[in-house]
């Protein structure tokens, strides 16, 4: 009895000092707890779009999600399984993404990166009501073709509507709801070692993967890594773990040692890319005589695909509307508080630094686009009456109200721009 009580008491006092270590030199055990539960939703395999499913080379768009063969469901921050799948064409969908006009229904596709991704799983339904308050939209059905990736920028949405049309699809409204991904990937995937801008995201490490052993080794490692990540997170958030204070310690302490590890492998395989680089995986040389040259140069990038997209919509009867997607770092776009933050603010980062300087340079240009056609709107202040939490992460995400507050936003925007009676649309 006497062993139990020793083996008790020794227990709690060890529970109390991870306890105060961990409010002396750490963040608050609720926060490291809920790093700890997002680090089990993720999938280490593909960190940003948290699907079970690798981006592939696809010969006209870049690169698409590989297809899941048995039919499972694909979520996003462990939600909607079971709704949505990558399809056979590439894309997270309900089905595959070729329709034709008819009367009884209106075909909405929606581009851009990963809030339009998720926008496009979490506000349809919204988004359907009030469009159906459109006069030539009623009593029709909605057809929703989801066609953004977390990873795409432009050219590669108007890349998506030129395959897809090519093959048959036809579409009646276009919503590209971009610019994140425009001002930060560049800077960051790419250009540093030495990828033409335009390429799509991580390019030269896309095909690495399918010509160099060495490549694969150290992808290999990173991947191992993120896995050990993810399976910690697993084994230490299981009953009796996530109750105990040590527990919690010890698995911070091992995720900041693999966080570290597994930047020190990102650097190697940028090394490598740059060092290793063929033509294929470069392509065209480019020299920017400063970041703000390249800022400037994505910027352009960006306004002439959606001006060239608009011209191809308007060749086939689509009305085509572009929308500057919001984001936290747009100085004065939103109040955040404390806690809202915590979770997206980090000064200095790499896409605050872009958001900052490319921001501004898009909001200049929309005039330009409007004045060549282009239906395109800001929304970059659609949170600015909004003090509670929006954002969830310090990239561009956002929970489900910030979805909704932008459904009705785009809708709105969509009603005012077809306030006079549309004519009847035919099959292409």
């Amino acid at each position: 009895m006497i062993n139990v009580l020793i083996l008790l008491g020794t227990w709690i006092s060890i529970e109390a000092l991870s306890f105060v270590a961990m409010r002396m030199f750490l963040e608050s055990s609720g926060q490291v707890a809920n790093q700890r539960r997002a680090a089990l939703s993720e999938d280490r395999s593909n960190p940003e779009l948290k699907f079970n499913a690798p981006a592939i080379i696809h010969p006209y768009i870049g690169t698409v999600m590989s297809p899941q063969v048995d039919g499972g469901g694909a979520s996003i921050d462990g939600k909607y399984d079971a709704k949505y799948a990558v399809t056979e064409y590439g894309f997270v969908d309900t089905g595959p993404p070729i329709h034709q006009r008819s009367t009884t229904r209106v075909i909405v596709g929606i581009l851009g990166g990963a809030v339009a991704q998720q926008f496009g799983q979490n506000a349809t339904d919204a988004l359907a009501e009030e469009l159906s308050q459109i006069p030539a939209f009623a009593g029709r059905e909605f057809q929703f073709v989801r066609l953004a990736n977390g990873d795409y920028k432009q050219p590669q949405q108007l890349m998506t509507v030129n395959y897809l049309l090519t093959l048959g699809a036809e579409f009646d409204i276009l919503i590209n709801l971009d610019g994140v991904n425009e001002a930060a990937l560049p800077g960051i995937d790419n250009v540093p070692v030495g990828v033409f801008s335009a390429y799509p995201r991580d390019w030269g490490k896309m095909v690495a993967t399918t010509a160099s052993p060495d490549f694969v080794r150290m992808a290999g490692y990173l991947a191992y890594l993120r896995k050990q990540e993810r399976d910690d997170a697993l084994w230490f958030g299981s009953t009796p773990w996530k109750y105990s204070p040590t527990a919690l310690l010890v698995w911070e302490i091992r995720k900041q040692r693999l966080d570290h590890s597994i930047g020190l492998q990102l650097q190697v395989i940028n090394r490598y890319t740059k060092k290793e680089m063929t033509f294929c995986g470069s392509g065209p040389p480019e020299h920017f005589e400063s970041q703000q040259a390249m800022y400037e140069h994505c910027t352009e990038l960006w306004w002439r695909s959606s001006l060239l997209l608009h011209r191809l919509c308007a060749a086939r009867g689509i009305r085509y509307f572009h929308f500057l997607q919001p984001n936290q770092y747009v100085v004065g776009s939103k109040p955040i508080g404390q806690d809202e933050a915590a979770a997206a603010i980090q000064e200095g980062s790499p896409i605050c630094v872009a958001i900052r300087a490319c921001f501004p340079l898009m909001q200049a240009q929309a005039p330009r686009l409007a004045k060549a056609g282009v239906d395109i709107t800001d929304l970059t202040g659609v949170f600015a009456d909004h003090a509670e939490p929006i954002y969830n992460d310090t990239y561009c995400r956002m929970g489900l109200p910030g979805d909704l507050i932008m459904a009705k936003a785009i809708a709105a925007r969509i009603r005012h721009s077809l306030s006079k009676p549309m004519q009847s649309n035919t099959p292409q």
